[in-house]
């Protein structure tokens, strides 16, 4: 069953730590961000297969804060899953950087 448009919390697991976010998925499009940083992109889903790609980028320094991904602009690749409840757990990557490496997890909280 396909993701349905709307907004989702993201959660991303690094060795440096968990950042959040929000990211709204519509209709292949990703937009979303946090306190400092934006989401631009799009996705993919194949029956249970998610892929994404998407520009992470600065747009506010925030004194004291540190990025979990170790960079302020970068490229991701995100590959997972999506499960029977709206729940998508994935693998990211970036081509930029062998040490970006996390997993993430999109959770429906509003359509």
């Amino acid at each position: 069953m396909p993701l349905p448009n709307g907004l989702y919390k993201i959660a991303f697991e690094t060795r440096a730590g968990t950042e959040y976010g929000v990211v709204f998925l519509q209709d292949g499009r990703c937009r979303g961000g946090d306190s400092g940083y934006v989401f631009l992109g799009a996705y993919r889903q194949d029956g249970p297969l998610f892929s994404a790609s998407i520009s992470i980028t600065q747009h506010r320094h925030v004194p004291g804060a540190v990025n979990a991904l170790g960079l302020h602009d970068v490229h991701v690749e995100l590959h997972g899953t999506v499960d029977g409840t709206n729940v998508v757990q994935v693998q990211g990557t970036s081509p930029e950087s062998n040490n970006v490496r996390f997993t993430a997890r999109l959770s429906l909280i509003a359509d």
